[in-house]
Order: C-alpha cells, then structure tokens, then sequence
C-alpha cells in the first residue's frame, strides 16, 4: 500500500518536474515566491488595548498579478489581562507594479484564536481578511512592506466588552483591525 501511495505521488509530481526547464535559463518566469516577517498595531475590538505581535508570511505569485498569500500572526504583546489573538489565514492576492512600487489587495480566510481575560477560556474562531497596502523594491530581492488589515470573525461569542462605556453585545461578531510593517524576501 506504501509503494502504491509512493508510486501515485510522484506520477502527481511528474508535470511538475517535467515543466521545470520551460523558461530558458535567465529569462525567469512570472511565478514568484516571497517569504517574510511583520511587526503588527491591532485593536483586539475586545477590550481597550491595543495589541502588538509579530507574524510571517509567503506569497506566491502565479502571475505578476495573481497570486496567493499565506500567514500567520501572534499578537502577544501589549496584554491586558492576558487578552491576545493569534491568526492563520490563507487566500488569493491582487498585485499592481509600478517601477519599485507594488500595491496589493488580499482576501484572506482561515483561523483565528482567542485568549479571554485572565486565562479563564480560549477558542477558535473562523476568520476572514481584507487587506492592502504596498510592497516597496529596496532591492533586486529585499522588499519592504506595510500594510492595512480589516477582519471580521462572525462566529465569535463570548463575555461582553470590558470596555466600561459603553458595553458591546458579543454575539455579533469580531472585528480586529490594525496596521502591519515588515520586510520580505524574494526567492524567485
């Protein structure tokens, strides 16, 4: 059975390998891969601390403009109460060159995680990310980036706002949003 799965994955991986020399050496292709790290500013929307965190992301370009991006953030800094949100979001990506300037819009949708206050629970949470910003060429590989992230988790319930005016109803939903910095690295 081992073989068979073995033998079936590679037969996936076949187009793959064989289309690998169809660009002649130096041309390049349109596809590219980045790879990077964020330092983030989010309001929780759950309390009235701002929350700091890191994060780190890839995208994957299938052409100059489409593509798709992956990441992850911890917002573990800044805590009150021991509040803080971690996300995993995936989706497709829209980029826009012009000369060492790429903007970008994403639609991300994936997971997201919350602490309550004083450790007293914790839960999982679907979540989706809207989100833009620039991308800017310092170099032939290094770009730098920031970015504006809106996210909206519309099956959060939990305890009401702690914020003491005027308290908010959490059977609607989750909104953190906030801003990001961060650099990346081009590997092809």
């Amino acid at each position: 059975m081992t073989k068979k799965l073995v033998l079936f994955a590679a037969l996936l991986l076949l187009p793959m390998i064989g289309r690998a020399q169809v660009v002649p050496a130096g041309k390049g292709g349109n596809q590219s891969l980045y790879v990077g790290a964020t330092f983030s500013d989010f309001d929780p929307d759950y309390g009235y601390q701002r929350l700091y965190g890191i994060g780190a992301f890839a995208d994957y370009n299938l052409t100059p403009r489409l593509g798709a991006e992956a990441e992850v953030r911890f917002h573990r800094f800044h805590q009150l109460a021991d509040i803080h949100e971690d996300n995993y979001l995936i989706g497709p990506k829209y980029n826009y060159r012009h000369q060492r300037f790429v903007f970008f819009a994403k639609a991300l949708v994936g997971l997201g995680y919350f602490n309550f206050p004083l450790n007293a629970a914790h839960g999982s949470y679907f979540d989706v990310a809207l989100g833009g910003g620039l991308d800017y060429r310092l170099t032939r590989r290094i770009y730098v980036r920031g970015e504006y992230e809106y996210q909206i988790w519309p099956g959060f319930v939990g305890p009401p706002d702690p914020t003491p005016v005027p308290p908010q109803n959490r059977a609607s939903g989750l909104t953190p949003n906030g801003f990001s910095v961060g650099a990346s690295y081009r590997f092809f």
